[in-house]
């Protein structure tokens, strides 16, 4: 079976500041024609500080969830912007610390059934402070965890998002294990 849906028309429903919605018409494999309903959305990056035997988080409310969470700092790639330098002014603007070295752990789709946003996944070492002024709408508490107590939290699921369960993934089966 042949994995691939022709587009034969699109409508754009919604066009934002961080993201737009289309509905697409498509042609399956078997002929049919069915609806799909994309998000068109801004990439980012998501960064997991370790600093000597820590690990950095943030907390901060999630509207689409309707709770607080935390999870690794994270932000959306601004145009011009390599994924590298969007990790180093979100670190900056969300923990008031620089990187000297980013380790690439991957990319992932965090939600590839309706959403085109790709995230890129840095480990942050080497943290020096330099901080930029945060986002105007942004609350954010910093939340500094011990290596092990993250392991522990980690396998036990208390971290829910994706992008922070793929960097934990990622640390402790290659740097911690």
């Amino acid at each position: 079976m042949e994995f691939f849906e022709e587009t034969i028309s699109t409508e754009t429903l919604y066009t934002g500041k961080i993201l737009n919605l289309r509905k697409d018409r498509v042609k399956l494999p078997n002929g049919k024609v069915a609806s799909r309903e994309i998000i068109e959305h801004k990439n980012g990056v998501g960064i997991l500080p370790v600093k000597e035997d820590t690990m950095l988080f943030v907390k901060q409310f999630r509207p689409a969830i309707g709770a607080a969470i935390t999870e690794v700092p994270a932000g959306l790639m601004e145009a011009g912007e390599t994924p590298e330098d969007t990790a180093s002014r979100e670190l900056r603007e969300e923990i008031g610390l620089n990187p000297k070295k980013l380790v690439y752990a991957g990319e992932i789709w965090p939600t590839p059934g309706c959403c085109d946003e790709k995230t890129y996944l840095y480990i942050a070492e080497d943290l020096e402070e330099n901080a930029l002024a945060p986002d105007d709408d942004e609350f954010i508490q910093i939340v500094e965890i011990p290596i092990e107590t993250v392991r522990a939290l980690y396998q036990k699921g208390r971290f829910t998002d994706a992008k922070t369960m793929s960097l934990l993934g990622y640390y402790f089966s290659q740097f911690h294990n």
